[in-house]
């Protein structure tokens, strides 16, 4: 029997089973199980039984356990569904789960993320209409700061034109079930799955205000439109010449001309946080930590812990530090935002060049297509990287140096020991990550590439500062 009809079969009976509980339900006499009504102890029962099916998802339950807790569940559903089923029950925790997370440190993008990552792009459709549900119970569009409606308006969730929210109001599962058309077994799994899910995440550190510490307004809050070089950040337009070069040096085939691309945005972004750096010393009125920020930047699967080490050695050569917090599956960045923009770029385009590199590496070898081959090619590509990185900055230090005079490296320096201390500060109790085997064959070949990608270290950045 094909795959597509068993599916079909399947259905059916879902459909037929659903039809016969609740003709049972509708004809008087019937011993069949009955809905819980007037009864004060039915809204107990039915929330426990709710929280314990997911928890059973969550702490790796059988599909068994799960088909098991939703039948259960539906044979006290009534027709049409009440505030007091199991779906209305199911829905109600996980919109004071989602509530909780983001008045706990986690930013609507986070949760987005971490359930796209975690389970299905369904569940993650439905994460984004509980997003904007409790964006309209707590007033978003007029209280929230602009880096969280910015996190809103790329979900979705806010019309920036209009300054207003989208979606979130009425029967928000009832809408996202019929837009995924799915029965009422498959409806109460998602909820209950998703609830497994968010109810297990912990506190996460505070980047942005959450709901909780809003004002009753956010008009004072928005920012101006920014100088034409804060100090610091990088300058719009410098930072969209950046970004054109890097894609143009990932696009091209011809090795000399992606060098000189990638060698000119490495050159600007370098020259930028050292500017920053003396810049930023000569401000009398200003401490050694002004301007410190933290970013979370999400990673996807697969070979997420090598992707988060390749993303802290660029960090690391960038005067930027960075924690991998592998469940919720983000790493979060501290230092400059110039150096924050140089991190976020240089990963952003090596990681393209990382993923080409490995398929063109296993394309003609079919018994290097392993998941293993792949771990231990992009560790050893990011540790080479890092070490051509570290390369690349010592020489563009040393011109800046000319220019400078000797006051520039104690200015490098407290820079660096500012970032060092605000993360110690804010991450007391990292550890480091676990070293593996690696495959030799994969190691070797990632080390290979590394050496033929295009970073713009060397004479191309000399000749820059010239």
């Amino acid at each position: 029997m094909g795959r597509n009809s068993q599916q079909r079969r399947a259905q059916k009976k879902r459909r037929q089973d659903q039809q016969e509980r609740l003709q049972q339900r509708q004809r008087p006499g019937t011993s069949g199980p009955q809905p819980p009504r007037n009864n004060d102890n039915a809204g107990p029962d039915i929330e426990r039984l709710v929280m314990i099916t997911a928890q059973s998802v969550q702490r790796g339950g059988t599909k068994d356990a799960l088909a098991y807790g939703v039948k259960k569940l539906l044979d006290l559903e009534v027709s049409p569904p009440t505030e007091h089923g199991p779906r209305a029950v199911a829905t109600k925790l996980l919109r004071g789960h989602v509530a909780r997370l983001l008045d706990a440190g986690w930013q609507p993008a986070d949760l987005a993320h971490y359930v796209k990552r975690e389970w299905t792009q369904r569940a993650h459709r439905l994460m984004i209409a509980l997003i904007a549900a409790q964006s309209r119970d707590v007033d978003a569009a007029n209280r929230a700061p602009q880096a969280w409606l910015g996190q809103l308006e790329d979900l979705g969730v806010y019309d920036a034109k209009r300054a207003g929210l989208v979606g979130g109001q009425g029967d928000i599962v009832r809408a996202w079930a019929a837009t995924e058309r799915l029965y009422a077994d498959e409806v109460l799994a998602n909820l209950l799955q998703l609830l497994g899910l968010v109810q297990m995440a912990m506190p996460m550190s505070f980047l942005v205000d959450p709901p909780s510490k809003w004002s009753a307004s956010n008009r004072g809050g928005l920012p101006k439109a920014p100088p034409s070089a804060p100090i610091g950040d990088v300058d719009a337009k410098a930072l969209k010449l950046i970004r054109a070069l890097l894609a143009k040096a990932e696009a091209t085939t011809f090795e000399a001309e992606a060098e000189t691309f990638t060698a000119k945005a490495q050159e600007m972004m370098t020259r930028h946080s050292i500017d920053a750096a003396v810049l930023a010393s000569a401000n009398k009125g200003s401490g050694a930590q002004t301007g410190i920020e933290s970013r979370r930047v999400h990673i996807d699967n697969p070979y997420a812990d090598e992707k988060a080490t390749f993303l802290s050695i660029i960090a690391d050569v960038n005067g930027a530090r960075a924690i991998w917090s592998p469940e919720p599956g983000f790493v979060t960045v501290m230092g400059f935002p110039v150096d924050l923009h140089l991190t976020d770029l240089l990963f952003t385009s090596l990681l393209v060049q990382a993923t080409h590199a490995a398929a063109e590496s296993t394309s003609h070898d079919r018994r290097s297509r392993t998941p293993s081959y792949r771990r231990a090619f992009l560790l050893s590509y990011a540790y080479r990287i890092g070490e051509r990185l570290e390369a690349a900055k010592r020489q563009t230090s040393a011109a800046a140096a000319e220019e400078y005079g000797d006051s520039l490296l104690p200015i490098l320096a407290d820079k660096q020991a500012a970032v060092d201390a605000a993360y110690e500060e804010a991450f007391p109790n990292s550890t480091t990550m676990k070293r593996r085997s690696l495959d030799a064959a994969g190691y070797h070949a990632g080390r290979a590439a590394a050496e033929r990608a295009h970073i713009g270290a060397g004479e191309a950045i000399s000749r820059g500062n010239r």
